[in-house]
């Protein structure tokens, strides 16, 4: 973590340091903007997941949805906690 600065999620244990400062802009995210650059991907996501189930289209365009939301879901937490699980 940089410069001892305490966080919310404990000592960083990702391998890999981002472009981005850590736990400058609060204490719950280490990395602000990357994990905040994720909130239009689960938006869009979203829309057309509700755009595929209104028009009733073929249940693979539905997962297809869902996982683009689950992987900018994934990506939000691992850049908000640096912690491998």
């Amino acid at each position: 973590m940089a410069d001892g600065i305490s966080s919310f999620w404990g000592p960083v244990t990702s391998s890999h340091e981002w472009c981005e400062k850590n736990y400058v802009y609060s204490s719950y995210i280490a990395e602000f903007f990357n994990t905040i650059s994720n909130i239009p991907c689960i938006l869009l996501a979203l829309i057309g997941l509700l755009s595929s189930l209104i028009q009733r289209f073929e249940k693979r365009f539905s997962v297809l949805h869902l996982s683009n939301m689950a992987l900018a879901i994934g990506s939000m937490m691992y850049h908000a906690t640096l912690q491998h699980v």
